[in-house]
């Protein structure tokens, strides 16, 4: 069986108003995927122009089926021009969960 993938990835937007419909629409098609486990949208209650995105995937196949398809190309092209920098990404290892 494969390790599970978590994922945290940091956006740093413009106009946080555009961008929030766009997050939405993403974390709720992300969610529905084969192989999501989760998939969080948090904003930062001090700057509501940062967000990050909090995911797991039951391995890294699903992952990449994700980030090939169709829903999340328009997604990235979409919030892409409300960027102020590139996302930071972090692939991660589960060190403790929730015992």
């Amino acid at each position: 069986m494969s390790k599970q993938l978590y994922l945290i990835a940091k956006f740093d937007l413009k106009k946080a108003d555009k961008a929030y419909p766009i997050f939405k629409k993403h974390a709720k098609a992300s969610r529905a995927k084969l192989g999501c486990l989760f998939f969080y949208l948090i904003q930062d209650k001090d700057d509501p122009s940062k967000f990050a995105t909090m995911e797991c995937w039951e391995n890294y196949d699903y992952f990449e089926q994700h980030v090939a398809d169709d829903e999340h190309e328009a997604f990235f092209k979409k919030i892409k021009k409300h960027f102020r920098k590139d996302p930071e990404v972090m692939e991660a290892n589960l060190v403790m969960g929730m015992e």
